[in-house]
């Protein structure tokens, strides 16, 4: 992650999103399938997980509030137990501002998947669209103009369900008028948004064909990418994000030179709401000061983190963070993103930290590391800096300088990151330990009976410490004075 994105990401929770729209609850069912029905020779699912997620515009406040921005989120849900699920899903996701009507006799939006094993099977919805009353509809326009007074930015997720009403788009129209706010839409049809100009748009390739009204092509990329005018004449928005699945995105504008950004190849679990995330962390993305290129690659990260998990879902902040981390160098070299490591990760995995100079690297220094890596899932090395080093060895050392050590450990695939460290106030680890947070924390058993000067904050964070045996007569100090004196000491294989 380069300063830029750095600072992009640092202010999402300035932005306050206003996110009206259709409301839609997402339930999963998994089960395995091995027997029949007697009474009518059907398969038999036997359900072994539920889970229920936000679906619709509830998706879009939810991965807007979890990238840290403030969400105001209006819509309306039936009177019924889905609403209740729907409620408790809200406070759970932690939305500050909610403005929920609910109408007189609509069930609340519901689709319920059935899965065996993992594989969709089928789709059961309930309720088709949202029918309020004129006395519910004045309810929620009012909220809506006081809300939107006070935002940055307003999300519409229409899924022509009912809640985006002819009334909303020319109250909307009228509000535009006295302040121009960012507009997101993001809609089955988007002819209906013509005369507000939006902002920013978010065709997916069969909506583009439908606008353009062009036929399917083999090369699709080629094709969006020819675009840009047609599709800005047909809906007056100023940016177009086509998206394209697998394929990434094509932005373009009226009159400018489209580009396409390419999507990161991940594993694909679930697809429902991915779009929801691309579009939520663009539009932070643009109004914190990003470019098309530089929103695209946010959005496009945030997106592929959601898609790897197994259903409906968002993007963290603190995932998208990690997520922009380049993993080729597995060096991390400042504590934010480590803390993005820690937060990301540390719930799911066990995080082995261990830390030392590797000054001359040795086969006892590769044995060490093989052992504190297999305690764990991840293993973090924290390795002195040059400075450090002269410090706590002597003006003689290191004999390797810090990059060089670096390169060593990074070849080893045990090491999964590497954290240099130390200064003048301070050469023990504890800045890692503070932002890492590891699991277990790995020393040498020379450490058995002296002090650490880490323990107090290893137990206050509950870290347990391991201390694993040396290989004898291994040790950097030793190939030293074998080089310097000739010495004839042999040095035992590790077996």
């Amino acid at each position: 992650m380069n300063t830029q994105e750095k600072q992009i990401l640092r202010t999402f929770s300035d932005k306050h999103i206003l996110v009206i729209g259709d409301f839609m609850l997402d339930r999963y069912l998994d089960g395995s399938c091995n027997r029949l029905a007697p009474e009518g020779s059907v398969p038999i699912l036997d359900i072994k997980s539920e889970m229920t997620c936000l679906g619709g515009s509830a998706n879009v406040a939810a991965n807007l509030q979890q990238l840290g921005a403030q969400v105001t989120y209006i819509t309306y849900l039936g009177q019924d137990e889905a609403a209740k699920a729907a409620i408790a899903k809200l406070h759970e996701k932690g939305i500050p501002s909610l403005c929920l009507h609910f109408t007189e006799s609509d069930p609340t939006l519901t689709k319920t998947r059935l899965l065996k094993d993992g594989q969709l099977l089928y789709r059961m919805d309930v309720g088709n669209r949202m029918n309020p009353s004129e006395s519910i509809q004045e309810g929620f326009l009012k909220d809506f103009e006081k809300a939107y007074a006070n935002c940055d930015a307003l999300f519409i997720s229409d899924y022509d369900k009912g809640a985006i009403t002819s009334a909303v788009i020319n109250g909307l129209a009228q509000l535009r008028e006295k302040e121009h706010k960012t507009l997101v839409v993001d809609a089955k049809n988007y002819s209906k948004y013509k005369h507000l100009a939006p902002d920013i748009i978010k065709p997916n390739y069969k909506e583009a064909l439908q606008i353009t009204g062009e036929q399917a092509m083999e090369d699709r990329i080629r094709q969006a990418s020819n675009w840009s005018n047609t599709l800005a004449k047909n809906t007056q928005a100023k940016t177009i994000l086509v998206t394209l699945d697998q394929d990434g995105v094509v932005v373009s504008r009226r009159k400018l030179t489209s580009f396409h950004y390419v999507s990161p190849r991940v594993d694909v679990n679930n697809v429902s709401g991915a779009g929801d995330t691309f579009l939520s962390a663009y539009l932070l993305a643009h109004l914190s000061g990003a470019s098309d290129y530089e929103a695209s690659r946010i959005a496009c990260t945030a997106a592929a983190v959601a898609i790897q998990k197994p259903t409906t879902a968002s993007c963290t902040l603190a995932e998208l963070r990690y997520a922009l981390i380049p993993t080729d160098t597995k060096v991390l070299d400042n504590m934010e993103d480590l803390k993005c490591l820690s937060e990301t990760l540390r719930h799911e995995k066990k995080i082995v930290f261990t830390n030392g100079c590797f000054d001359i690297f040795h086969s006892g220094h590769a044995h060490y590391l093989r052992q504190a890596r297999a305690l764990g899932d991840l293993l973090v090395v924290g390795v002195n800096t040059d400075a450090s080093v002269s410090r706590l060895k002597g003006p003689h050392r290191p004999v390797n300088i810090l990059s060089d050590r670096i390169e060593v450990l990074r070849g080893l695939a045990c090491v999964d990151y590497i954290v240099p460290f130390g200064n003048q106030e301070n050469d023990t680890p504890e800045m890692i330990i503070k932002a890492l947070q590891p699991a277990i924390f790995v020393k040498g058993e020379d450490y058995k009976n002296k002090a650490l000067p880490e323990r107090e904050l290893l137990e206050s964070l509950g870290a347990k410490v391991e201390l694993l045996p040396y290989i004898p007569h291994q040790s950097t100090t030793k190939i030293i004075a074998r080089v310097q004196h000739d010495d004839n000491t042999v040095l035992k294989k590790i077996s």
